[in-house]
């Protein structure tokens, strides 16, 4: 009786025991797949934060494309404390520089104003290309060039004439107080209101005259820079109530063979603004020293005047509308290049009593060259 006690007292034990084992190895097992599932469900999280930098990434190397097709530089001289002959190499910055008188007579200080380059600087030279494939037998039909997406008539008149209307909530004013021009703040509809406000309107004299680009003759050149000149001289007037808070901008002689140099120079260096990064200091500076200049304004933009977007020749109209074009994009649409341009027309800088001499010359890869000396 006892051993049988004994073995069933023994089996009982024995089976205890297999049970215990039995729960010890499902609770392994229940672990290791527990394991697994969470270092499977980390891995897609890993894949997403790279896709995130992956993306972030690209955006950068969109953004850092943008080119501007509109640029503007300044110089202006001032006496020199330490080198007796050349200061510092020209360089470029966004903000704006002062014009000042040159006190002595030694080699001025250079400095040369950039724009965000410029998108930009945008003004832009993605309007549609001007082809003849919309032929009328109108004799007066206009077709346009313009590259700054600013409005023209597409008929000629007679006694056509431009102007440039002030666009309401424009940042620069007068200051009646210190008589002077002031820069504030633009307001948000300011830059379309102007585009639905300044128009180009050609004339039949103009439609008809050929315009040789790689060659402008002289009496071209200073009627084409007579316009640019009456329409900054206009928008001055307006904002300063006629009040002459500066001298008008006024072709001179001078101004017109220095803005031919300086193109001569530019298609020398073959300088494509949009390509070199900005304007082609070199020729500018190497310009006003040869003039006895003490001080500049260069505002340079890109336009659609060559054989590469006009088929046939190209018009003093042509020629007029992308300066128009370019001066209200300078005027009223100059936000990514810190209105610089603006400021370079509106004489901010410049010796307020001192003659500014101007003149309009356009390069052989279409550039068009704004230069104001004193």
């Amino acid at each position: 009786m006892r051993k049988l006690k004994a073995f069933s007292l023994l089996l009982i034990v024995l089976t205890v025991m297999l049970f215990a084992g039995s729960i010890s190895e499902t609770h392994l097992t229940a672990n290791a797949q527990t394991t697994k599932q969470t270092h499977h469900k980390k891995k897609p999280a890993k894949k997403a934060k790279k896709a995130k930098k992956t993306s972030k990434a690209k955006h950068k190397k969109t953004t850092k494309k943008k080119k501007a097709v509109k640029k503007h530089a300044k110089k202006t001289t001032k006496a020199k404390k330490k080198q007796p002959k050349k200061s510092k190499k020209a360089t470029k910055v966004r903000k704006k520089v002062d014009s000042k008188k040159k006190v002595m007579p030694k080699a001025p200080k250079k400095v040369v104003k950039k724009d965000t380059a410029a998108k930009k600087v945008i003004v832009s030279t993605t309007a549609p290309i001007a082809t003849d494939t919309n032929k009328t037998t109108d004799s007066n039909y206009y077709q346009s060039v313009d590259g700054f997406n600013y409005p023209s008539d597409d008929h000629a008149t007679p006694n056509a004439s431009d102007t440039l209307n002030i666009p309401a909530g424009y940042l620069f004013s007068f200051d009646t107080n210190t008589k002077k021009m002031v820069q504030g703040t633009a307001s948000d509809g300011s830059i379309e209101q102007s585009r639905q406000i300044n128009t180009f309107h050609p004339s039949t004299e103009d439609i008809n005259t050929t315009v040789n680009i790689n060659n402008i003759s002289t009496d071209q050149q200073r009627q084409l820079s007579q316009y640019a000149a009456n329409l900054v001289n206009d928008l001055r007037h307006k904002l300063s109530n006629n009040y002459p808070y500066t001298q008008d901008l006024t072709v001179t002689d001078r101004a017109l063979k220095a803005s031919t140099d300086v193109t001569i120079g530019y298609n020398n260096d073959n300088w494509d603004f949009t390509k070199k990064g900005g304007h082609d200091v070199s020729v500018l500076n190497d310009v006003f020293a040869a003039n006895n200049f003490t001080a500049y304004g260069e505002n340079i933009a890109g336009s659609l005047l060559t054989s590469s977007y006009i088929n046939g020749p190209v018009t003093m109209a042509n020629v007029k509308e992308s300066i128009y074009g370019a001066i209200c994009a300078m005027m009223f649409d100059d936000a990514s290049s810190d209105w610089g341009h603006a400021a370079n027309f509106l004489g901010i800088g410049f010796d307020s009593s001192a003659k500014q001499e101007f003149g309009v010359s356009i390069d052989k890869m279409g550039q068009i060259h704004f230069e104001i000396y004193q």
